[in-house]
């Protein structure tokens, strides 16, 4: 019986040993996060949890948005040779976007996965009121982790436009950091465990 015991203990620290075995994924760690809302049209925080991980994303609306232009500067640069590097440039219209979602099934999946996080804005004009997506995070895979490590920088500005077409920024967010190899023992799937297993991967 004694000998039983023993053997159901080791089992049993074996499979404890497994459930918790570190995996290697790629993560960002942000190194500077610089926020800027006019504070009159909207304010926002972004608040990051490495550990769990988790993104906190809250956005409070002050008063109604009748069309929204949003820009994109994206700087990614190989740590290991920085010769090899993407830049990214765009400006793109969020109402456009939210009435996509609508009308695309791809839209449609995307937005339902993002509202089991927390309130997401649906339509245009935006109304008063606060949208966040909360204990959010991007989906991960370990096959992403062969990858090479990289720098970032990101600029992200949102622009209200009134009904004669005029704009004006209300949101200009810096953050800069690196993305890296980090071995964790919470792999957030999130839609990626949806897709079919790769045999052998």
């Amino acid at each position: 019986m004694a000998s039983y015991s023993w053997l159901v203990g080791v089992v049993l620290a074996c499979l404890a040993i497994v459930s918790v075995q570190a995996e290697k994924v790629m993560r960002p760690k942000f190194k500077d996060v610089k926020l800027w809302s006019d504070d009159k049209h909207i304010s926002h925080t972004i608040k990051f949890d490495a550990n769990d991980p988790h993104i906190n994303y809250t956005l409070d609306v002050l008063q109604e948005l009748h069309d929204i232009d949003f820009s994109l500067q994206l700087m990614a640069t190989q740590k290991l040779d920085p010769s090899y590097n993407l830049a990214l440039n765009t400006t793109m219209n969020l109402c456009r976007i939210l009435n996509w979602h609508t009308k695309s099934p791809i839209g449609s999946i995307i937005a339902t996965f993002l509202k089991e996080y927390g309130n997401i804005m649906e339509k245009c004009p935006v109304p008063k009121g606060q949208y966040y997506t909360h204990r959010f995070w991007i989906p991960e895979d370990t096959s992403l982790a062969t990858l090479p490590e990289i720098d970032f920088n990101l600029n992200f500005q949102a622009f209200h436009v009134d009904a004669s077409k005029q704009k004006t920024m209300i949101l200009n967010d810096h953050i800069s950091g690196e993305i890296v190899v980090q071995d964790v023992t919470n792999v957030k799937p999130g839609l990626l465990a949806l897709l079919p297993k790769v045999p052998g991967g």
